[in-house]
């Protein structure tokens, strides 16, 4: 088709169209219901990581729904764990921490590292990409409780590491920190880069 417009005006039309194109608004309502659905993944997340090591760890000794039931004999052998979001308290054997927490950050790492990746993956797919625009709002919500929940494995990671090994331990945060904010600040850097070109 021939181009009938001067090309002045031509010219003067196709930074305006692309700017209307490139710019993103976010409705106030949007924000506030993506604040309430990352609570609601969160707390989501916290009872899904509760009950995984309630069901799979296997140095649990005993599971009871209300706190009431615990005696101070059966204290001096075992250690209990309530959940944050519920009154399910869980019981292992004192001398057995370590091996139980253990455990514990392998079952939660099983769940927490894939949902990370799986939400990283989402956000180049969806979040970078114009046709996609109006899942960026959904997509922060879905983006923030998963760096909540890597960071809540960090976080037992660093406390068990703190009580194993005391000496390591602050080589060992630290190293995994710097690795894994690296990485993630290259390839953030690097899809940014090759969106903008």
């Amino acid at each position: 088709m021939e181009d009938i417009l001067p090309k002045d005006q031509a010219s003067a039309n196709a930074p305006e169209s692309t700017s209307k194109k490139n710019k993103f608004k976010i409705s106030v309502l949007g924000v506030f219901l993506t604040i309430i659905l990352t609570i609601a993944l969160i707390l989501l997340g916290e009872r899904i990581l509760f009950d995984l090591n309630k069901a799979v760890n296997p140095l649990i000794e005993s599971s009871t729904q209300t706190v009431q039931n615990y005696r101070t004999s059966y204290s001096n052998k075992y250690v209990s764990e309530r959940s944050p979001l519920s009154q399910t308290v869980i019981r292992y054997e004192k001398e057995k921490k370590g091996e139980y927490v253990l455990y514990k950050m392998l079952i939660h790492s099983a769940f927490v590292i894939p949902i990370f990746l799986l939400m990283i993956f989402f956000y180049f797919r969806f979040n970078l990409r114009d046709k996609f625009s109006d899942l960026r709002v959904v997509m922060w919500g879905y983006v923030i409780f998963s760096f909540w929940m890597i960071l809540h494995l960090l976080g037992e990671i660093g406390k068990y590491v703190f009580e194993q090994y005391k000496n390591a331990a602050v080589y060992i945060v630290l190293l995994l920190l710097v690795v894994i904010f690296s990485i993630l600040a290259v390839l953030l850097q690097n899809r940014t880069n090759k969106h903008l070109s």
